[in-house]
């Protein structure tokens, strides 16, 4: 059975932004990453380099910035007065420490994360770019399993670790 959508994948993978550079992110075949394909959880392009693979195939590939997560954005690097760090009506002064990932919303309430970047006297600079956007995404592995998603899989959108169940 071929990787395809509406097939829970599993996959050993490595992630490298440079071609012999440092393991950025992976799933080793002790700990696999598992997805339901085709229902938009995952980079479109990264999907596409898996279709038709089988059990036991590996693969390497590589995305543009434009196949990832974009180009680097200037303009998604923020200045915020340091008072407006608040979390739940209470000081949340704490989490202004350079590099600390921290949770935003925009103005709809809907979350995001930012990297604080550096910190002023009054103001710290965050940068809500992905910690990838302008990077080449260098992608190895192996495909380890593949099985039908069952019907609340389908109606979620998502793979349910244990097979099928509801949770919502």
């Amino acid at each position: 059975m071929p990787v395809s959508p509406d097939k829970v994948v599993s996959i050993s993978y490595q992630l490298r932004t440079e071609a012999n550079g440092p393991i950025m992110d992976e799933a080793p075949k002790d700990s696999p990453f598992d997805f339901l394909c085709g229902h938009g959880n995952l980079l479109d392009k990264f999907e596409e380099h898996l279709f038709g693979l089988e059990i036991g195939k590996t693969f390497e590939f590589i995305l543009s910035p434009e196949e990832g997560y974009g180009e680097y954005e200037q303009e998604a690097v923020i200045t915020m007065p340091k008072e407006a760090f608040v979390l739940d009506g209470q000081d949340a002064s704490d989490m202004i420490v350079v590099g600390n990932i921290i949770p935003l919303q925009d103005q709809n309430g809907q979350p995001f994360q930012g990297k604080i970047t550096a910190i002023g006297d009054v103001d710290v600079t965050i940068d809500m770019n992905h910690p990838f956007a302008g990077k080449h995404l260098f992608f190895s592995g192996e495909i380890l399993a593949i099985r039908e998603a069952h019907a609340n899989e389908l109606s979620h959108g998502h793979v349910h670790s244990g097979g099928d169940h509801s949770h919502h």
